[in-house]
C-alpha cells in the first residue's frame, strides 16, 4: 500500500480514524448491497462444480452442533468454529489445499479498531507460513488472505433483516434489508467492511469472498468494486451440510475464480533488480538526493521482495498485443470497498527498460452511455500537441481469460440488480453499476505537488497546468472537470531550475460545446476544490461545466497548498477552522447535498482570507489579485470588472512570474487539527483534550486529504473528538518527499479517565491568537456571525 507523505506509515489506516473509517464504511453500504440471494443459487452462480465428483467431501453431519445460538463473546464462536474447519482424515477435509488460522490473535491490541484482525483467516499452506512468522503488530494476514470469517455472539447483532422465506415478489420489493441503526450493528458490519477495504488494498483482486456469523446464524458474501452480493442467513447448526459445502467448493475453485488477477505475478529476481535500479535512477534525477536520503526515498515505490509484474493488454488504435510493467509500491492506493479503486505505481518496462507510470482502475462501463476512455482522450490530447499533460504509452482493458463473453474482467454484483429477490435499502431501489478493469501507462513519472519546495514551485508548477487547460480548450475543446490537489504531479527536467506541473487523470474530461459549456450535465471533480456555483446549487445534476469552473478549481488548488505548504501566521485552530469551513462546507437542500457557503463568504467578503497573512510578500500579491479577479470585494469597480477570463489572467500570471523573485526553498508544513470520531473502547486511541476547539464540519474522513475524497459525497459524521494538533514545522527540506511532521512530546500519551473527566470539567487552555496578536472570539463562536455573512451573501448572489 502507499505510504505517507513522510514515508512513516501506511497511509489512510491511522487507528484513531478507524471508527469515522467503519462508520463511512456503513454509509457506502446503503449504497450498493444486493440482497438477500437464496445459499443454493449463490453457490451455483459463484462458486460452480466443474464436475459431480465429491471426492475428499468430509461430511459435515453435527460437525458446527458446538457452535452456541448466541455466546457471551466472540470467542465462544470463533474457536469451535476453527477446529470444526480444521477437522480432516487421511482423505477427507473441509477446505482441501487451504488452512484456517484464528487471525484475531495475531494482533497486538486485538480489542482496538485500528488494530483489530478477523476472527478467521483462510490461507493457502505456502503462505501461511509467512503470516505465522510476521510480527503481530503486522497486517501481513491483509496479504496473504483467501477469505476470512467475522463472528458476533448475538444472532441479533446482524446488519440484515430477511424476509419471510415465502415472501411474494411485491413483499419483497417493499421489504428493508437493513436493521434499524445500532451502534452495535454498525461496529460489527462496519468492522467486516474495513477488513474487505484492506484486503482489496493489499492484494490484486477482482472479487472476494466472505463469512460472517452472528451466534450460529452465517452469511456468505461476494465483493467486487461494484457492491455486494449477501445471501440470506442460516443456522449452521442446523444445515451444517450447506455451510460445509461453501468450502469444499471453495476449495474446488482456480485462483482466478477465488478473486486473484490472474494478469499480475510475482517478479523474477532479475526483473526486481532492473526495478530497483531504474527506480534508483530516477529518483535520483527528480530529487537531487544521494546516500541515505536516496535510500528513503525510494521506499515510497520499492519494497524488497514485493515486486510484481503486471500484463497490459493493448487495444487499438495500437496493435492488439500486451506488454509486462514491473511495479512495486503503489505511490497511491484507494483504502475502499467500491468504486475504481484506483492504484498509482512508478514502473519499469520489462522489455526496455525504462520508467513509465501505471494507473490501474476499475472504470464506469455502461451500454447506455459509454464514456470515453481514458487512455484515448490522452493519446488525442497528445496528437494534437497540448502541452504539460502526460504522454501516452499503452492502455487498454484487462483481459479475462476464464471467460469469452465478455473477454474482459467486469464486475458481477450488478447483474444481479434486476432479480425479483432484491429488497429495497432505506426505502430505494439499488442500483449498482457495472466496471470494467483497465490499465493505462505514461510515459511522465513525478511527484505530488503536495510536495512542493517552495513559494516558485508552486506558482510556476500550476502556471504550467493553466496553460495544459488552455491548450486542451483551443486545440481539442476539451476541459478537464477534476482540479485538484491529487491531479498534478511536479517533473524535473533538465532545461528548468524548478520542476515542471503537469495536469493529469482525464478519465473526468469532457467536451465543450460552442458555449464553452461541457456535453454532459451533473457535477464532477473533487469536492473541495469544486467551484461555488456547482457546489451551491440544488440542481447541479442540470449544470454544465465551464472553463471558468475549472479556473476557479485551480485557484482553490494553489490556496490550499499555500494553507498547508506555506509560511504564515494563523495558528492551528485558525488553520483548521479555515480549512475545514472553506473546503468543506456541506448541507442538505431537499434531497441534494450542497456546499460552497464558505467559499461564497469569501468571494463577497473575504471571511476566510482577511485574517490571513503570508510571509511571502509576493505570493500574497499574487494571491489577492487573483481573487479580486475572480470576484472583486468593490462590485463595480473598473478596474476589475470581467477580469476573470482566461486570457486575462494568463497575461498577469506570465508578467508576475517574469517580474518578481519567488522563494525557492521557503516550504512550512502546517498540521491540521483532526475532529473525527475516535474508539471509545481504547485508551491508546483516544485523543487529549485540545482547548477551545473550532467549530468541526460533517466529515468523517481525514480532512488533512482532500483526495480521500473521489466523488461529490463527502462522508458524514455524526460525533466529532478532537485530537491535540502538532506544531507547524519550517525545518528545511531536503528531500520534497519528506513532509516533516513535529508532534508534542506527549501528543499519543493516553489520559487515565478520572484525568479525562477533570479536563473536561475544567475546560482550561489557552484562547486561540488572532493574525493581529489580539485574543479574538474563538472560531467557534464565531461560526453564527460566518453563518449569517453566509447568508447575506447568498440572497445577494442570488439577485
Amino acid at each position: 500500500m502507499a505510504l505517507d507523505l513522510d514515508l512513516t506509515q501506511t497511509s489512510g489506516l491511522k487507528p484513531l480514524l478507524a471508527l469515522a473509517r467503519n462508520n463511512a464504511y456503513i454509509q457506502d453500504a446503503r449504497r450498493f448491497t444486493i440482497g438477500p440471494m437464496s445459499v443454493a443459487p449463490f453457490m451455483e452462480t459463484f462458486l460452480p462444480l466443474a464436475s459431480d465428483d465429491t471426492g475428499g467431501f468430509l461430511s459435515a453431519e453435527r460437525d458446527f452442533d458446538d457452535i452456541p445460538v448466541r455466546a457471551d463473546n466472540a470467542a465462544e464462536i470463533f474457536e469451535p468454529l476453527v477446529s470444526a474447519l480444521d477437522k480432516k482424515t487421511e482423505t477427507e477435509s473441509r477446505c482441501p489445499g487451504f488452512a484456517f488460522e484464528k487471525t484475531y490473535e495475531h494482533s497486538l491490541r486485538p480489542a482496538r479498531l485500528g488494530y483489530a484482525k478477523p476472527h478467521i483467516c483462510c490461507f493457502a499452506p505456502e503462505n501461511l507460513a509467512h503470516v505465522r512468522s510476521a510480527h503481530r503488530g503486522s497486517r501481513a494476514e491483509f496479504g496473504y488472505a483467501e477469505l476470512f470469517i467475522q463472528t458476533t455472539p448475538d444472532p441479533e447483532i446482524d446488519f440484515f433483516v430477511d424476509p419471510e422465506p415465502d415472501a411474494d415478489e411485491g413483499t419483497l420489493a417493499e421489504h428493508e434489508f437493513i436493521q434499524k441503526r445500532y451502534k452495535a450493528i454498525d461496529r460489527a458490519f462496519g468492522l467486516h467492511m474495513s477488513f474487505v477495504a484492506e484486503i482489496f488494498a493489499r492484494q490484486h483482486r477482482r472479487c472476494l469472498f466472505t463469512v460472517s456469523l452472528a451466534g450460529s446464524h452465517a452469511r456468505l458474501y461476494r465483493w467486487d468494486r461494484s457492491g455486494c452480493v449477501v445471501t440470506r442467513a442460516f443456522d449452521v447448526r442446523e444445515d451444517s451440510v450447506t455451510f460445509a459445502e461453501f468450502f469444499w467448493r471453495f476449495s474446488k475453485l482456480s485462483d482466478g475464480d477465488r478473486g486473484h488477477d490472474l494478469t499480475v505475478r510475482l517478479a523474477s529476481a532479475e526483473e526486481e533488480s532492473l526495478f530497483r535500479e531504474t527506480v534508483r535512477a530516477h529518483v535520483a534525477l527528480q530529487l537531487g538526493v544521494a546516500g541515505e536520503e536516496l535510500d528513503k526515498a525510494i521506499l515510497a515505490h520499492y519494497k524488497p521482495g514485493h515486486v510484481t509484474a503486471i500484463r497490459v493488454d493493448s487495444q487499438p488504435p495500437q496493435q492488439t498485443g500486451n506488454d509486462t510493467f514491473i511495479v512495486s509500491r503503489p505511490v497511491a492506493s484507494a483504502l475502499s470497498v467500491d468504486g475504481p479503486g484506483t492504484r498509482g505505481y512508478w514502473a519499469v518496462s520489462a522489455a526496455t527498460g525504462r520508467i513509465a507510470f501505471l494507473k490501474d482502475t476499475w472504470r464506469r462501463c455502461s451500454r447506455r452511455s459509454p464514456s470515453e476512455v481514458e487512455g484515448d482522450v490522452l493519446l488525442h490530447l497528445n496528437e494534437l500537441g497540448v502541452c504539460n499533460i502526460p504522454q501516452f504509452t499503452a492502455h487498454g482493458d484487462v483481459m479475462d481469460h476464464l471467460s469469452t463473453e465478455p473477454p474482459y474482467q467486469d464486475t458481477l454484483t450488478g447483474q444481479l440488480s434486476a432479480e425479483p429477490w432484491k429488497c429495497r435499502i432505506d426505502n430505494k431501489e439499488v442500483y449498482v453499476s457495472r466496471r470494467r478493469h483497465y490499465r493505462l501507462v505514461t510515459q511522465t513519472v513525478g511527484y505530488s505537488l503536495k510536495t512542493i519546495r517552495g513559494t516558485e514551485e508552486l506558482l510556476h508548477s500550476t502556471y504550467d497546468v493553466f496553460q495544459a487547460m488552455r491548450y486542451a480548450l483551443a486545440k481539442a475543446s476539451r476541459s478537464h472537470r477534476d482540479l485538484s490537489a491529487g491531479n498534478i504531479i511536479l517533473v524535473k527536467e533538465h532545461d528548468r531550475s524548478v520542476r515542471k506541473g503537469y495536469l493529469i487523470d482525464w478519465e473526468a474530461s469532457d467536451r465543450v460545446d460552442d458555449k464553452g459549456e461541457s456535453i454532459h450535465t451533473g457535477r464532477n471533480g473533487t469536492w473541495a476544490f469544486n467551484s461555488m456555483r456547482l457546489l451551491g446549487d440544488r440542481k447541479h445534476e442540470e449544470l454544465k461545466h465551464t472553463f471558468q469552473d475549472d479556473m476557479e478549481s485551480l485557484l482553490y488548488v494553489v490556496f490550499y497548498c499555500a494553507l498547508l505548504y506555506l509560511p504564515h501566521d494563523l495558528s492551528d485552530e485558525w488553520l483548521t477552522w479555515t480549512h475545514d469551513r472553506f473546503f468543506y462546507d456541506t448541507e442538505m437542500m431537499g434531497k441534494s447535498l450542497c456546499g460552497g457557503k464558505g467559499k461564497l463568504a469569501n468571494a463577497w467578503y473575504r471571511e476566510y482570507t482577511f485574517r490571513l497573512h503570508f510571509e511571502s510578500a509576493a505570493f500574497q500579491e499574487w494571491f489577492d489579485t487573483m481573487l479580486d479577479y475572480h470576484h472583486p470585494r468593490k462590485v463595480g469597480d473598473p478596474k476589475l470588472t470581467d477580469r476573470w477570463k482566461p486570457e486575462v489572467v494568463d497575461a498577469f500570471w506570465s508578467h508576475f512570474l517574469e517580474t518578481h523573485d519567488l522563494e525557492r526553498d521557503n516550504r512550512t508544513v502546517h498540521h491540521l487539527i483532526k475532529f473525527e470520531q475516535y474508539d471509545p473502547d481504547s485508551p491508546e486511541s483516544e485523543p487529549r483534550p485540545s482547548p477551545s476547539p473550532p467549530r468541526p464540519s460533517k466529515r468523517s474522513v481525514d480532512i488533512g486529504d482532500p483526495d480521500a475524497v473521489h466523488d461529490e459525497r463527502p462522508r458524514k459524521s455524526r460525533r466529532r473528538n478532537n485530537v491535540v494538533a502538532a506544531t507547524s514545522s519550517s525545518a528545511p527540506h531536503h528531500s520534497p518527499t519528506t513532509a516533516h511532521h513535529t508532534t508534542s512530546p506527549d501528543s499519543h500519551v493516553p489520559l487515565r479517565r478520572s484525568q479525562r473527566i477533570r479536563a473536561r470539567a475544567g475546560k482550561s487552555g489557552p484562547i486561540p491568537q488572532s493574525a493581529e496578536g489580539s485574543q479574538p472570539s474563538k472560531p467557534k463562536s464565531n461560526a453564527r456571525r460566518t453563518r449569517s455573512v453566509q447568508t447575506r451573501a447568498t440572497k445577494r448572489s442570488r439577485k
